[in-house]
């Protein structure tokens, strides 16, 4: 029997190798199981000439800059996704030709990505529309997501109309200074029942071993052969207010 696959999609100016070493404690979880497929974004922002003032959750930039994006959000009076659409085309033509994928691990602007893509592969949207390309994908099991957000056009809404019913598990930083807490809350709630993994920390992936039993409970189900490390309800808020490692995993279905 073939190994689950998974789609990883990497932030705004990253790249499939700088986040496949960032996603290091979840890809030590699962790969002797699964299959891990890390892309590289189709925008080279090189030639952008990006100021200070250009980079918000949209545009935000870690600071091992790699020039690669899944789009370039220019805001005027309206904010235009330059290059969304050749990421849709991009994703759908690695759904057609290495899938079927089964879950996805997102960051940032790509767990952004990962959720729209998600919902054109869902059930209302099965023949693929959408993409630019015609994709015959089935809908995926699970998403794996740190730093997620929506998009904010109201062309783009019609994405969120319905809640995705895809079991999904959500890292969030406490003090993230690119995604507000609301903004990653709204991200939340597109789903039915989503776990939430809060930690005291920032933009990124959290690599503790709270995060990594927590990790483990939710994607066992999905991937044969990992075996969870221990139960996550273990993991609440310390009653040690010095430690810096605060973290809690609650389902969220509101």
């Amino acid at each position: 029997m073939s190994k689950p696959k998974i789609l990883c999609l990497h932030g705004f100016g990253e790249s499939g190798e700088l986040f496949r070493i960032r996603s290091r404690n979840f890809r030590r979880i699962v790969e002797d199981h699964a299959e891990l497929v890390y892309l590289d974004a189709h925008l080279d922002i090189a030639n952008l000439h990006l100021t200070a003032a250009d980079l918000d959750k949209d545009n935000s930039m870690h600071k091992d800059f790699t020039n690669l994006a899944w789009w370039w959000a220019r805001k005027s009076k309206t904010t235009e996704y330059r290059g969304l659409e050749k990421a849709f085309a991009q994703v759908g033509k690695v759904l057609n030709e290495q899938g079927p994928f089964d879950g996805i691990l997102g960051f940032s602007q790509g767990a952004c990505l990962g959720i729209i893509i998600s919902a054109l592969l869902d059930s209302r949207a099965k023949d693929g529309s959408g993409f630019g390309i015609e994709v015959n994908h089935p809908p995926i099991k699970f998403m794996v997501l740190a730093g997620a957000f929506l998009l904010s056009e109201p062309n783009y809404q019609y994405l969120y109309a319905t809640k995705l019913n895809i079991p999904s598990f959500h890292m969030s930083g406490e003090y993230d200074t690119v995604i507000t807490r609301e903004e990653a809350h709204a991200a939340n709630r597109i789903f039915e029942n989503p776990v939430v993994f809060d930690f005291v920390g920032g933009h990124y992936i959290p690599q503790t071993p709270q995060c990594n039993r927590a990790m483990t409970s939710f994607v066992a189900p999905f991937i044969p052969g990992v075996q969870p490390l221990q139960d996550s309800s273990d993991v609440t808020p310390s009653s040690d207010t010095s430690s810096p490692e605060r973290q809690l995993v609650q389902d969220v279905s509101a």
